[in-house]
């Protein structure tokens, strides 16, 4: 035994010492990784305030209805979203789209309207009614937008409480390019999608003819 250790040089030693360390400090490091990503996955919803779970948590008949309500729109801009990736805020019953990660936990905040679709963005209670009727002329129709009680405050996220749980939720407009951003209601159920709904109508101007 006394021969084996003899073996051993102190540089040995201090290598080993220093691999015995190093792994503890590996393991904490891991530690202090996982409980921040565990705080991180607690992602609050704009319109409630409270935590957002996965939208894989609603029963099959929902996400049956949801992708329906979806499939038979057939447009481009209101595709069926992956249910995998989605949240769900439980009070207001609204799922935000392409959420996840790629840690896979849920993040959201107030720039899930550009996401939906780039443009800058304000409440439709915000627009004065020459406006609201400028853009209703480029759309065939608003049915199933919230057009009624819609916040006066042009900003999104300063929306107000009696508006925020409004059913369907708020609508947003981009006033240059006439697109709007809003939630619908999916019927037979309490949840509701983010719609985007582009111009029908294009305005064109002619330039002035320089000869006359």
């Amino acid at each position: 035994m006394n021969d084996v250790l003899g073996v051993l040089t102190t540089t040995q030693v201090f290598v080993f010492s220093l691999s015995i360390l190093a792994c503890f400090f590996l393991v904490f490091l891991a530690f202090i990784g996982a409980w921040w990503m565990r705080r991180r996955e607690i992602s609050l919803s704009p319109y409630s305030g409270m935590p957002l779970r996965r939208a894989t948590s609603l029963s099959y008949y929902s996400i049956e209805q949801v992708l329906k309500y979806l499939y038979h729109m057939h447009q481009y801009d209101n595709r069926m979203l992956d249910i995998k990736k989605a949240a769900l805020c439980r009070e207001t019953g609204r799922i935000f789209p392409d959420c996840l990660t790629w840690y896979n936990v849920i993040k959201v905040d107030w720039s899930f309207i550009q996401k939906r679709y780039p443009g800058n963005y304000v409440s439709w209670g915000s627009l004065a009614d020459d406006q609201k009727n400028a853009i209703r002329s480029l759309h065939n129709s608003l049915e199933g937008f919230q057009t009624v009680d819609s916040s006066s405050n042009p900003s999104p996220r300063l929306v107000e409480a009696q508006y925020a749980f409004e059913k369907p939720g708020p609508l947003y407009v981009d006033i240059d390019k006439g697109v709007l951003v809003g939630w619908q209601c999916v019927p037979g159920t309490e949840l509701e999608v983010l719609i985007v709904q582009k111009p029908t109508v294009v305005i064109t101007i002619t330039p002035p003819n320089d000869s006359q």
